[in-house]
């Protein structure tokens, strides 16, 4: 058996070095995505893994510390057993940014400086670069993987706007390195607006018992209180990994689909040409069973030989990729084991496909094998048996280039796919942020804190008190913020998009906004009739009352950009909140990095296996037809000529299949968004950014194939090729 192969092997090595090559790819780029999806689980770990050492207990206020609240606790502290300590704390929550897949909040816990030592020694944390945070200040000490993850230093300001529990400015002083992922500062660090509670220290091995206790005992007094322990955590982690891994059975599935269908197709090009190899075994006494369980054989080798291949390539680009991406980005590397098992469906797939191909082929009788390996034969054979086009008769009568044509078709259909999904993504947020994309809006607690600079108002078209009214709208994955401007009556003839007159209390929206209001996807606008306005656009609205308890400036720009500059005056003014065009480009980053990363990934993955595919194809073809060519050249045929007419059987093929991909793309997610996005919007129709991304890749394609074609032919010797 192994003798056979290695006969075959040394016939044909490059066939089977490319075949290997693939299989250790694919496997290789399903490591590195279950890494990457699996990274985003082990961080939210990292976050909940904290309460792993003790036990939170913490309620929320708007007014400060509640002494009812502490002192039920207390009570409640002093009868549970098994509590060895208790430390009074204020908790703020940071955002944690996922590469744009999400945040994920942790703790900043607010203490005495005398309890920071035993606080870092249970969470087996140390300081690896700054100094102790000072009382009485806005200063905090928080994990190395968050100031990565956010782009902070130290002794920068972290600004948190969007955070569960508080909102201010912090001081980062000293970065944390350790298992989990939190965050220390002095005591009163919400500022008298977020949770507070208790640090609660058990004895060893009584924690999960304490935390039971707790929990028991707090509902049974009716607190508004929650409790976070090793319970919990264990919970939330389970939550997260499940949620990750999902996405990890998801995406091998996805790059699995790839590259069975490039493997097989590979696959059907080798046995079509060994037909007369397996019709002359057959004469020699080896039976259809054993020529099947040869050639099973022969897949399952070369498949495990790309599968370990991959194995150790994936494993290597882990590492690498940990610390040029993961690290840099605050991320931590999860266990990627099962991912790992889950890589065997493309080898083992790849095989039963196989032996579905051979055993059609084996099942005739040795004549016919015989005569099928010197037959010409495709799905419109009969039908263009005539053609007026001598150079398009091969292309639609032979199966030659059946491989190349199925495999444009699955990548135009990705790329269909995946970029309407990314679009759909984009567009949401981009177009929400339509009305301030020539205006700014600057809010503070109290409006009239903010005092315009002479020249910004100058270059102003309209100044005008607003507040925000803030809309949730729901996205492919999660929901998004719409902010609409409420102005005055009074104020609203200087808005520009206002023309011709306003009603007091009216709601006036894009048509697009409306669409969403009605469906039922959009809350937080309250019992107002919302009244389409033609000149907004996308997923914009203004509210009109008569009178506005304003929080801050909407400005209109005259002609000259004043983004930059009022973002300026706003950072030197202490503004908590700026909303401009700038916000939604960057929210579109934070949203749509992580799904364009994969994005790309499974379309660039597409693509090389269809120029590896082309070049097989080309070459398989070019080589078959030698004959051919010989006798053309010798006719009169140029070179160039012969060519030229390659040339066109392969646009015929690419193209052909492009514009079949395309519409079965195009088909798939219109019922895709019939069923699965009801309520999510869609700004426009994509085809015209998903055509040009299709057209670019197939003119490679296609030059990659002729560059192969003219490199075969000039190699051709016509004598020598005739008396062969």
């Amino acid at each position: 058996m192994l003798k056979y192969i290695w006969l075959y092997f040394r016939r044909r090595p490059g066939r089977i070095l490319v075949f290997i090559f693939v299989v250790a790819l694919g496997v290789a780029v399903s490591i590195v995505l279950s890494s990457i999806f699996l990274s985003f689980g082990e961080t939210r770990s990292r976050i909940s893994k904290i309460n792993e050492n003790w036990i939170t207990v913490q309620y929320l206020s708007d007014t400060g510390r509640k002494e009812e609240i502490d002192d039920s606790l207390k009570e409640i502290f002093a009868d549970v057993s098994g509590i060895s300590d208790v430390i009074q704390v204020d908790i703020a929550y940071l955002g944690y940014n996922l590469f744009g897949s999400a945040r994920a909040n942790f703790p900043v816990y607010g203490i005495k400086q005398t309890d920071i030592a035993r606080i870092l020694q249970l969470s087996q944390s140390y300081i690896v670069d700054g100094r102790i945070f000072s009382p009485k200040t806005n200063e905090i000490m928080v994990s190395d993987s968050f100031l990565k993850a956010s782009g902070v230093g130290i002794g920068l300001v972290y600004e948190e706007i969007f955070e569960t529990a508080s909102t201010g400015l912090y001081n980062v002083v000293a970065a944390l390195k350790g298992p989990s992922v939190f965050g220390i500062g002095p005591s009163e660090i919400s500022g008298g607006k977020g949770a507070y509670g208790f640090i609660v220290l058990s004895e060893r091995g009584f924690s999960i018992a304490v935390e039971s206790e707790l929990r028991s005992r707090i509902a049974g007094e009716e607190l508004k209180v929650g409790v976070q322990g090793p319970i919990s955590s264990r919970e939330n982690i389970e939550r997260s990994y499940s949620g990750y891994y999902l996405g990890v059975l998801l995406c091998n599935l996805c790059v699995a689909l790839v590259f069975i269908i490039g493997l097989t197709m590979l696959n059907s090009v080798s046995i079509r040409e060994r037909k007369k190899e397996y019709g002359i075994l057959a004469a020699i006494g080896h039976s259809p069973a054993s020529l099947g369980a040869r050639l099973f054989f022969e897949s399952v080798y070369q498949c495990a030989a790309g599968w370990i291949i991959g194995l150790f390539a994936g494993r290597i680009l882990v590492s690498y990729l940990e610390t040029r991406f993961f690290e840099p980005n605050g991320l931590f590397v999860g266990d990627i084991f099962v991912s790992t098992i889950w890589t065997l469906v493309i080898p083992a797939v790849t095989v039963v496909f196989t032996q579905v191909l051979i055993g059609s082929h084996l099942s005739r009788d040795l004549v016919g094998l015989l005569k099928s390996s010197e037959k010409k034969k495709g799905i419109l054979k009969n039908r263009f048996k005539n053609i007026s086009l001598p150079w398009l008769r091969f292309p639609l009568r032979s199966d030659g280039y059946r491989s190349l044509f199925v495999n444009i078709i699955v990548f135009a259909l990705l790329v269909t796919l995946f970029g309407s999904l990314l679009s759909s993504l984009t567009d949401t947020i981009r177009d929400s942020g339509r009305f301030f994309d020539s205006c700014s809006y600057v809010q503070t607690t109290e409006s009239g804190d903010i005092e315009l600079p002479e020249e910004i108002v100058s270059r102003s078209r309209a100044v005008l008190p607003a507040s925000l009214l803030n809309l949730d709208v729901k996205l492919i994955f999660g929901t998004t913020e719409i902010f609409i401007p409420v102005v005055s009556s009074k104020d609203s003839e200087l808005v520009p998009t206002l023309v011709g007159g306003t009603s007091e209390n009216a709601f006036y929206v894009s048509k697009g906004l409306f669409d969403l209001i009605n469906s039922g996807e959009v809350n937080g606008y309250g019992n107002s009739s919302p009244v389409v306005l033609p000149s907004l656009y996308g997923l914009s609205g203004i509210v009109v009352e008569e009178e506005v308890a304003a929080e801050g400036l909407l400005i209109f720009h005259a002609g000259d950009d004043l983004v930059e500059e009022i973002r300026l005056f706003a950072s030197e003014a202490g503004v908590v909140e700026v909303v401009d065009r700038r916000s939604f480009e960057a929210k579109i980053l934070k949203e749509s990095q992580f799904m364009n990363l994969i994005t790309s990934i499974i379309i660039y993955l597409q693509f090389f296996v269809v120029v590896i595919i082309a070049i097989v194809t080309v070459t398989r073809i070019v080589l078959g037809r030698r004959k051919e060519l010989a006798i053309r050249n010798i006719i009169g045929q140029g070179r160039g000529e012969i060519a030229l007419l390659l040339f066109g059987e392969l646009i015929l093929v690419l193209f052909s299949g492009a514009t079949i991909g395309f519409l079965l793309g195009t088909m798939s997610w219109s019922i895709f968004g019939a069923f699965f996005l009801s309520g999510v919007y869609i700004s426009s129709f994509v085809a015209a950014k998903v055509f040009l991304r299709i057209f670019i890749m197939i003119l490679i394609v296609l030059f990659s194939g002729l560059a192969m074609e003219r490199y075969l032919i000039s190699r051709q010797d016509p004598l020598s090729i005739i008396e062969r």
